[in-house]
């Protein structure tokens, strides 16, 4: 049985790992904030409190653990936050990966590690660029993404410069059931509240972007599969392949709630600037085998029935 160490487990990607992971060997998951979307898990996992910004607490968990495989969730994952806290985000996503790749380093261990880095490093993307391929070059434009490069390439480094057996991921938009604070999570919460009778109006942002939406299920499919059958020093796109323009997920989620309601664009609810079309290429990951198993509206419906308990 292979012993499992999630990082930012208390995550929506990481939970969602960490239920398929308790059927394959041991899991460890590492955490930093609340783990409410963990509690069911709490008698099947070690849940393991660390700040990775503590080089000795990280060092004394990949020491106790010794993990066979380890894959890298935890981060400050929010481009608005890393503007306002760019010290920080740094610290946590650069720093924080370098203290546990060298942790593994001196502790002489050879895991497989995964860096779940992020699609953001691609930056601004022309239509006739897409799907985005993993040899685009890096054309960060926030914080978050800088730190997300820096982290990328620490991964790449110590793979050809200590012959350590990383595998570098870069998830699109990662969504479903438990997700929050991005435009499927937001709408999803908006259509149960007028549905609730919360709202009279459904409050939304640019509808006109077109985006690539991979269940955090399938999501977390795929990053088990690379542990099995990625190869190491290569890198991997996590997405559907798929754009879906945000007014066509927004009309799903009304027509699955099977209320009538009513939205208003909010000019506060949008980014000032907002790429029009962002897809990758997922072919490489295809090839070992992956497949997405969960179609759109189940997603959209999931998280309907999610946002549904948590506003009861």
């Amino acid at each position: 049985m292979k012993k499992y160490l999630i990082t930012g487990c208390e995550g929506f990607v990481g939970s969602h790992l960490a239920d398929l992971l308790v059927n394959k060997g041991t899991v460890y998951g590492m955490v930093y904030g609340e783990t409410k979307l963990l509690k069911h898990l709490q008698n099947k996992i070690e849940i393991i409190p660390c700040d990775l910004k503590d080089k000795t607490q990280v060092r004394a968990i990949i020491e106790k653990t010794k993990p066979d495989v380890v894959i890298h969730l935890a981060a400050q994952s929010f481009v608005t936050v890393s503007w306002d806290q760019p010290e920080e985000t740094l610290k946590t996503n650069v720093m924080g990966t370098f203290y546990l790749f060298d942790s593994i380093r001196q502790a002489k261990l050879n895991p497989v590690i995964e860096v779940v880095g992020s699609s953001s490093i691609y930056g601004p993307r022309t239509k006739e660029e897409m799907p985005m391929h993993e040899d685009a070059e890096f054309r960060p434009t926030s914080m978050y993404a800088m730190s997300k490069v820096s982290e990328d390439m620490l991964g790449y480094f110590y793979c050809k410069g200590y012959g350590m057996n990383v595998i570098r991921v870069r998830p699109f938009n990662m969504t479903g059931p438990r997700k929050l604070y991005d435009a499927c999570s937001d709408f999803s919460r908006e259509v149960i509240e007028v549905e609730k009778g919360i709202k009279k109006v459904a409050e939304v942002g640019n509808l006109d972007t077109i985006r690539d939406f991979t269940d955090g299920r399938d999501a977390a499919n795929g990053l088990w599969l690379l542990s099995e059958k990625g190869v190491s020093g290569e890198i991997y796109n996590l997405c559907s392949g798929k754009g879906r323009m945000m007014k066509d997920i927004l009309t799903t989620l009304i027509r699955l709630s099977g209320k009538k309601m009513e939205y208003r664009i909010m000019p506060e609810k949008q980014r000032p600037t907002d790429d029009p079309i962002y897809v990758g290429d997922n072919s490489k990951l295809l090839k070992l085998g992956w497949k997405l198993e969960i179609p759109v509206e189940k997603m959209l419906g999931d998280m309907l029935d999610w946002w549904r308990k948590e506003l009861s």
